[in-house]
C-alpha cells in the first residue's frame, strides 16, 4: 500500500505563511505525524501533493531525507485555481504514468488523529473504504457520511439536510482518511476528467468521487475518536489544546 497526503492548499481562513502541513504541533510538523502513523501501519512509500509553499515542503524533507527517503513530491502547479479533487487526480495521473498497482490510502494534510484505529482501519479487509466517526456536539463544518444499514456509503455532504438516514440518531463524518483501491483509482481518474469536461473547470473536491464510482465504500465507524483538522484559528486552537494532549503517540 502506498500513502498519498494531500498538502497543496494555501490555509487562507488561518493567514499563515507556511502550508498547513507544516505548522508546529508539539515538537513536529503536523504533515510528520501522518507520515509516522503511516509507517507504524506498515506503509514507507509516500507521494506528497503540494501547491502552496511547495519550496518549504521540499526544504523541509531534504533536511528529513535520512528519517523519510521514500517521501515522493508532486507538485501542482494549479494550486491557486483548483480543488483538492483536481490535487489528487495530478497525483493519480503520476501513479498511473509510473504503472503503480498498488492500493492506496490518501490523507488530509492538516489532520492530528489517533494512531491504535488508523491502524486498525488500514487492517481492514476492505479495499476501499473510509474512516468515519460520530459529530460532536458544537462541530461546525462537518463532512456528513449518510450509510445504507450495511455501512456502505450513499452519499457524502456539507450539508446535513441532504441526507436522508441516520444510524440511531448519530451522524457520522468523513475526516479525510481514505482507502482506494487500485482500480477504484482508475475509477476515479475518469470520473475527475468528466467532472472537468463537464464543468470546464478544476475547482473541485476530491471526496465526491467515493459515491460515484462502481464499487462501494465501506464505512468503518469509530465512535468518539480523536482526531481534528485546523481549517481555521478556532480549529487549529482545538487541536493544539485538546488533540494533541489525548493522541497516542508511540
Amino acid at each position: 500500500m502506498i500513502g498519498i497526503i494531500l498538502a497543496a492548499g494555501s490555509g487562507r481562513r488561518l493567514k499563515i505563511n507556511k502550508p498547513k502541513g507544516l505548522l508546529n504541533i508539539g515538537e513536529n510538523a503536523l504533515i510528520e505525524y501522518s507520515i509516522k502513523n503511516l509507517r507504524r501501519a506498515g506503509i514507507d512509500e509516500v507521494y506528497v501533493v503540494t501547491g502552496f509553499g511547495a519550496d518549504q515542503y521540499k526544504s523541509y524533507f531534504e533536511n528529513e531525507i535520512s528519517i523519510y527517503p521514500k517521501i515522493n513530491l508532486i507538485h501542482n502547479p494549479e494550486w491557486r485555481a483548483c480543488g483538492s479533487g483536481y490535487s489528487l487526480q495530478v497525483c493519480f495521473r503520476e501513479l498511473a504514468e509510473k504503472g503503480i498497482k498498488d492500493d492506496l490510502v490518501i490523507l488530509d494534510s492538516d489532520i492530528l488523529y489517533n494512531v491504535d484505529e488508523f491502524i486498525d482501519f488500514i487492517n481492514k479487509e476492505n479495499k476501499d473504504a473510509i474512516l468515519a466517526t460520530n459529530v460532536p456536539d458544537g462541530r461546525h463544518d462537518a463532512c456528513y457520511i449518510q450509510t445504507d444499514l450495511g455501512d456502505n456509503l450513499i452519499k457524502i455532504s456539507k450539508n446535513l439536510n441532504e441526507l436522508s438516514v441516520r444510524d440511531d440518531d448519530v451522524t457520522w463524518e468523513y475526516i479525510g482518511i481514505t482507502k482506494v483501491s487500485n482500480k477504484s483509482m482508475m475509477d476515479a481518474m475518469y470520473y475527475y476528467d468528466r467532472c472537468i469536461k463537464r464543468e470546464s473547470s478544476i475547482d473541485f473536491e476530491y471526496d465526491y468521487a467515493w459515491q460515484e464510482l462502481p464499487d462501494t465504500f465501506k464505512i468503518v465507524k469509530y465512535r468518539d475518536y480523536i482526531w481534528s483538522e485546523s481549517d481555521d484559528d478556532e480549529q487549529l486552537h482545538y487541536m493544539i489544546t485538546n488533540t494533541f494532549p489525548k493522541i497516542t503517540l508511540h
